[in-house]
């Protein structure tokens, strides 16, 4: 088995490896090279920092890494590991982890952040050997129908986002996928659409329309619980259904108000972090 840093040369070779390598996971994440590359995009990955496993020209392992700022810290985000089906249980992520993390430390990294499916019990396992402890319980919710439209407020799609105001209305950190450095990465792929009362913005959501997955909603203290977020959902979901990927557990208000608006729960992520 050969490892090497990746470039731009290996991208195609790296979606293979990728779709086949979650060819079986828990989530339907086969997607199209385009959309696989707007969800690189999105999550920051950079190929100089990301690892493969090689087999001759046979891509069979990777580590697809992000560059970011997490929390103050230059942080490395795990956007995907992987190990196709027929070279699993040979020690391939463990020596490509040992591959990668030099060279992050090297780069200045202080920490390497990533999300694992907590029904996933030999991947949890694994990051705790390798030094991962876990920071928090995220949840994916789905609806399963159209969200029926809440309060009688203009809603007016957004370009820009205006950062002050919407963090203002945030109740906890947004994950990496959902963050806004994530948005303004994807901005392009996008859909941004703000809450008005007496010209005041007073809530907003941000959708990511390659996938459907609602990055941010949040609405000011003061305007809720009259329908607002409920209306923002129904003018992002129109016809169709959402998905919300990453809602932190600890904030049961927002999975409280997600509920009601007819989205479950359909599974779980230990958010895990490493100090470099």
């Amino acid at each position: 088995m050969k490892k090497r840093f990746l470039t731009a040369a290996d991208f195609h070779s790296l979606y293979e490896c990728f779709i086949e390598a979650f060819s079986d996971y828990q989530i339907n994440l086969q997607m199209s090279e385009e959309q696989f590359a707007q969800r690189v995009k999105r999550d920051g990955v950079e190929l100089e920092i990301s690892a493969g496993a090689f087999d001759g020209e046979r891509m069979i392992g990777f580590y697809m890494n992000g560059r970011g700022m997490w929390r103050d810290s230059l942080t490395a985000y795990d956007a995907g590991t992987g190990v196709v089906p027929d070279r699993r249980r040979r020690g391939v992520a463990e020596e490509l982890f040992a591959f990668v993390t030099p060279r992050l430390k090297e780069l200045g990294f202080t920490h390497y952040l990533l999300e694992v499916l907590t029904s996933n019990e030999r991947a949890v396992s694994l990051y705790r050997k390798l030094g991962f402890e876990e920071v928090r319980t995220l949840a994916a919710l789905r609806s399963n129908e159209a969200v029926k439209s809440g309060a009688d407020v203009e809603i007016r799609r957004v370009d820009e986002p205006d950062w002050d105001v919407f963090c203002a209305y945030w109740d906890g950190e947004p994950s990496w996928q959902n963050s806004a450095d994530a948005v303004e990465r994807a901005k392009n792929q996008c859909e941004i659409v703000g809450a008005f009362v007496h010209e005041k913005c007073v809530g907003y959501g941000i959708v990511f329309r390659p996938s459907g997955i609602l990055m941010q909603l949040a609405v000011a203290r003061d305007f809720r619980r009259r329908g607002i977020g409920r209306r923002i959902l129904a003018t992002l979901s129109g016809d169709g259904t959402l998905k919300t990927n990453n809602v932190d557990e600890a904030l049961k208000g927002t999975l409280a108000f997600y509920e009601a608006c007819g989205f479950e729960i359909v599974l779980r992520q230990f958010e895990m972090i490493k100090v470099l």
